[in-house]
């Protein structure tokens, strides 16, 4: 039996608790809200409207204007992969209030500086969430590709043997800590290694194996 670079990468995903379910069973990050409703909700949230008025045009221009500068600040930055029409539902709070944020002069408000780079580290974070399965398939390819190199792997990255999948999946997830903060016990990497080692020892029984690729 043989076992996918994404399966494993999902499984790196699980081990570190990064994600638990698939991308496109994640409502919040794949569902996309208009940014004509996040420009309306950020004047609620600066008090200019209440939640069940419809603000006046030059006003909603405004907050759509801000919500584009939201958006191209965090473009500027790497942090954003959509386009600017709309935002993942799991930002939405977020995109919300650093709109409010950066219209709030212009209604003679006054907002804390340290709550945008807040906002923006969470969305940040979140971002990197939506992509953790391309960095997760990438971390699980560099392990094979650094055992191949050494002259360990005997199986290429489409026929990875069931039985070192849990040792990809660790390695993988020591590779992918760093990039969500975390850290994973140097220990646990030793012993998957020492488990790919002692599967390539194992002696050959001759026999053709056929990859499981579908």
């Amino acid at each position: 039996m043989t076992v996918s670079v994404s399966t494993l990468g999902q499984q790196a995903l699980r081990l570190l608790g990064v994600r638990v379910v698939p991308l496109d069973d994640s409502p919040t990050l794949t569902e996309m809200i208009p940014v004509a409703t996040i420009a309306t909700m950020a004047l609620v949230e600066l008090g200019v409207i209440a939640s069940d008025e419809t603000p006046l045009p030059s006003d909603q221009a405004l907050a759509l204007d801000k919500v584009a500068s939201v958006h191209a600040a965090l473009d500027a930055q790497g942090v954003v992969w959509w386009d600017g029409a709309a935002v993942p539902r799991a930002f939405v709070e977020e995109f919300t209030k650093l709109a409010a944020a950066q219209m709030a002069s212009s209604f003679g408000k006054a907002v804390d500086p340290a709550s945008v780079a807040l906002l923006e580290a969470r969305v940040r974070k979140g971002a990197m969430v939506i992509s953790a399965d391309d960095n997760a398939n990438q971390a699980v390819q560099a392990v094979h590709d650094d055992l191949a190199m050494r002259g360990i792997a005997r199986w290429s990255s489409q026929d990875i043997p069931e039985a070192v999948g849990n040792s990809y999946t660790v390695l993988a997830a020591d590779s992918l800590a760093p990039l969500f903060g975390l850290k994973t016990d140097p220990a646990d990497a030793i012993k998957a290694m020492i488990a790919i080692y002692r599967y390539v020892a194992l002696p050959t029984s001759g026999e053709r194996v056929v990859g499981e690729y579908f």
